[in-house]
């Protein structure tokens, strides 16, 4: 007779996982206060509810801002403090339950605070919110403006498309007249 076999550990917990979500402005301006956007998503029916921990942390001064707030679902808005020019900055978040239904949640981002018409400022209006290359054309997205030529490859792609329009419209008409003739 052998013996018992343990039974594993159920891998599976019994409550619904949930993802942090933060959003912050990619710069803030220096000594001026902004707005932190903080939700919660779960796979379930029903929404999260419980507390939502906020710090920010900077490399060079450690944690310089906390804040404990309710979440009910949704977005909640939450005003961010005035913080300095030149350093750079990370906000966490941690979600915490009200009940067991759900798990906690951990995000954070990363930020910058800088003065209007600082150098690393792509489009020198001290928002952030230009392309990335420097050179001022705020073509929006996260990729650099390469300057490749768009407007060769677009030419050449409307001419072979033309051409093999064309192809079709004249190999039809002659298979067409061929038909007509065998009749």
């Amino acid at each position: 007779m052998s013996a018992p076999a343990d039974a594993a550990p159920d891998p599976y917990s019994p409550s619904v996982q949930t993802s942090c979500r933060i959003d912050v402005p990619a710069v803030v301006q220096p000594d001026k206060k902004f707005t932190i956007k903080v939700s919660v998503r779960a796979n379930s029916a029903t929404e999260p509810r419980g507390l939502i921990h906020l710090w920010i942390t900077s490399a060079g001064q450690g944690t310089v801002w906390e804040k404990t707030v309710p979440y009910n679902g949704g977005t909640k808005k939450v005003q961010g403090p005035a913080l300095t020019a030149g350093d750079d900055y990370e906000i966490r978040a941690r979600f915490q339950p009200r009940d067991a239904e759900f798990a906690q949640c951990r995000g954070s981002v990363s930020f910058d605070v800088k003065s209007q018409g600082d150098q690393r400022d792509p489009d020198g209006n001290g928002n952030g919110d230009g392309d990335g290359d420097g050179d001022g054309d705020d073509q929006g997205g996260i990729l650099p403006d390469t300057g490749g030529p768009a407007l060769l490859w677009l030419l050449l792609g409307l001419g072979l498309v033309g051409g093999g329009t064309a192809a079709v419209v004249y190999s039809r008409r002659r298979s067409a007249a061929a038909a007509a003739a065998v009749v």
